[in-house]
């Protein structure tokens, strides 16, 4: 009080003071007014800001859904080139549309999966499934909407293959050890063949499998434990526990006919 004397001067004394003594309730009161006016505020609006709200959440899902779209029409456009280009090179295949892998067998070291096309889309069992690069595996079961592929690395498969150039024949027939380092066996190699690491191996043909699809490249060469053939190790050309399309083979000259 003393201090607003000097400074402002006698006559605003009474002022001063009691501004100062009143601040406090004041500020408190403004406080009071303003959470009122909010509540009230939301209170009265409720359904309108709910409104506001809804519109916004509609919005943004046909952003969203605009924009998987566009993502889906891309990717299908992709695989449309990729299954054309296939086509245009191998005109002995038909093929299948895309087919997306939707699941994967749990602790399966072959890699196993399901695509999201079946018996509804001319898919059969026994039908090789590839991509553009090679082979993947053949259909071991069908449904209308979805089938069960089993990939090349699984033990329950056998493959007849041969290296190209150079025509060395042989079986693809599995060990556990190898397909759990994501490699395939060929086996019944002879050893004079002249087989060399490096080598393409493709499938051979037959009512299972068209000739010439890769399965991989060959990576170590070793004699039999009789010692009157060879294996080789092949490292597929296409990660099958990472592939996520496909195509399946749903005919081709010579399928289901017995040499």
């Amino acid at each position: 009080m003393l201090h607003a004397a000097m400074s402002a001067g006698i006559a605003n004394l009474p002022e001063t003071a009691l501004r100062t003594i009143t601040r406090p309730f004041s500020f408190a009161a403004t406080s009071i007014s303003n959470w009122v006016g909010g509540t009230l505020d939301k209170i009265i609006n409720a359904n309108q800001y709910k409104a506001e709200n809804d519109e916004l959440r509609r919005r943004l899902s046909e952003m969203y859904a605009q924009l998987m779209d566009k993502e889906a029409i891309i990717d299908e456009n992709a695989h449309l080139h990729e299954m054309l280009g296939i086509i245009a090179e191998r005109e002995d295949l038909t093929l299948s549309l895309p087919a997306a892998v939707i699941a994967r067998e749990a602790m399966s070291v072959s890699g196993n999966f399901t695509i999201n096309r079946g018996s509804n889309h001319g898919i059969k069992t026994n039908d090789p499934v590839i991509t553009s690069v090679g082979l993947i595996g053949i259909i071991s079961e069908t449904a209308p909407t979805y089938s069960r592929v089993r990939t090349v690395l699984s033990t329950e498969i056998n493959i007849g293959v041969k290296t190209t150039p150079g025509g060395i024949v042989g079986i693809i027939e599995n060990d556990f050890l190898y397909s759990a380092d994501r490699k395939c066996l060929m086996r019944y190699i002879q050893t004079d063949s002249g087989m060399k690491i490096g080598d393409i191996v493709v499938t051979s043909g037959g009512s299972m499998y068209p000739p010439g699809l890769i399965v991989g490249t060959v990576t170590e060469i070793f004699p039999d434990i009789s010692g009157l053939s060879l294996h080789a190790v092949i490292e597929p050309t296409e990660d099958v526990l990472r592939v996520a399309d496909v195509f399946v083979i749903t005919s081709f000259e010579g399928q289901g006919v017995t040499p």
